[in-house]
């Protein structure tokens, strides 16, 4: 069994001389819920506040640095936010940030290794390194959500008329107004639709609700567009 790692914003620890005391938990979020106490009956109320909504969390990773000469490189490294990935699960990233302060002590006095911790405040969804792109040319092509949440992919749609129709697990997006033969890209987080050659917002052409991708198999129909390419951005807990 190999040794422990992370990598942070693409270096991985090892490189950087940083060893870790044991492996990084494997964390599933908490679920956002409220709970609410009623005057005069036991219990409370508890209210969920979105399907799939969940609370960040902090992973703590006990680190050790080989060299006191390694702790202000270390330091100058491990700021800011961006990505993680620890071993346990080293095919996923996770959006986080650096928080808190990072105390490294020398771990003894006949040994030059400096240890301490450093705290990862992560978003609860991770993702995978190498996301999957599909390449769809004709309705009714089948797709599998193979995450643990429902997707808000990125689709990029070859217009071939002047309406076109997009839909995925009984989700139905329009968009009217097009220009044949031109591309189109609807990104379903950011809730835009814009124009790849001119960089357009053309967001006003579109009717109902963008494309979402339950988990489990979905089938992709429609009309209006000659191809889609749909990248996936499964996320996992």
């Amino acid at each position: 069994m190999g040794k422990s790692y992370f990598i942070w914003n693409g270096i991985d620890c090892r490189n950087m001389g940083v060893d870790l005391a044991g492996p990084v938990s494997i964390v599933r979020p908490e679920e956002r819920v409220k709970h609410v106490e009623i005057p005069g009956r036991s219990g409370d109320l508890t209210y969920v506040e979105g399907e799939n909504v969940f609370n960040s969390y902090i992973q703590t990773a006990t680190i050790q640095v080989r060299g006191g000469y390694h702790v202000r490189d270390v330091y100058r490294w491990l700021r800011g936010s961006g990505y993680v990935t620890f071993s346990g699960e080293p095919d996923r990233r996770q959006p986080a940030r650096i928080i808190g302060a990072i105390t490294l002590d020398k771990h003894s006095h006949n040994l030059d290794i400096w240890t301490g911790e450093v705290q990862f405040y992560c978003q609860p969804l991770k993702e995978l390194l190498q996301e999957p792109t599909v390449e769809i040319t004709s309705s009714g092509t089948g797709i599998i959500n193979s995450g643990d949440v429902t997707e808000y992919p990125w689709i990029k749609m070859t217009a071939s008329g002047t309406t076109a129709v997009i839909t995925i697990g009984g989700n139905s997006t329009l968009m009217t107004g097009l220009t044949s033969g031109v591309k189109y890209t609807l990104d379903s987080e950011t809730q835009e639709m814009i124009t790849l050659s001119g960089g357009d917002l053309v967001t006003n052409k579109t009717v109902g609700l963008f494309p979402i991708i339950p988990v489990g198999s979905q089938t992709v129909t429609g009309s209006g567009w000659s191809k889609l390419e749909i990248k996936r951005r499964e996320r996992f807990l």
